[in-house]
């Protein structure tokens, strides 16, 4: 029981010094650093109770599902074709790029793993389809979280490098 108050108090931490610095993001990644950090400095890995990830799990859908409205909706429809040419070849992606990473790695990791790991997406949705289909979570949530933290970080410079260009361009 202190384990998981102790955890939950780092993720909880975490989300809040993530907010607080609008640190890219945001506190899905302030709590996975701030929580993988005590982890790793309690030395040993057991996941939270059960429960708590059903709870978690149950927020994040209904919070998702909250912010759909029906203009929402009209746009996907109106750009359905290039969504799904998009979708397509964001798993086609995927799917080489795990291909080639279990190709790598070998017997060590399974493909179920990097294949879950190399997918578009959600690091939080992802690391519990993982979960339920036998893969290791936590090595699809370090591929996400690695991949969140190179987006994040590389996306601000590249968004201002374009807004630059474009500004000198009409000058």
């Amino acid at each position: 029981m202190t384990r998981t108050l102790l955890l939950l108090a780092a993720g909880t931490l975490g989300a809040w010094l993530s907010r607080r610095f609008k640190t890219p993001g945001g506190p899905l990644l302030g709590a996975l650093l701030a929580s993988g950090l005590v982890s790793l400095s309690i030395g040993e890995a057991v996941p939270l109770p059960e429960a708590l990830r059903s709870v978690a799990l149950l927020l994040l859908g209904t919070y998702t599902g909250s912010t759909v409205d029906r203009d929402t909706l009209r746009r996907i429809v109106s750009v359905l074709p290039v969504v799904l040419l998009l979708i397509g070849m964001l798993i086609a992606a995927g799917l080489g790029l795990g291909l080639l990473v279990h190709a790598r790695a070998g017997e060590g990791v399974s493909l179920a793993t990097v294949l879950i790991g190399t997918m578009p997406g959600g690091a939080s949705g992802l690391s519990a389809l993982a979960f339920d289909l036998g893969a290791d979570p936590r090595l699809v949530a370090s591929m996400h979280s690695a991949r969140m933290i190179l987006v994040f970080g590389a996306l601000p410079l590249l968004l201002r490098g374009m807004a630059g260009k474009r500004d000198g361009q009409s000058s």
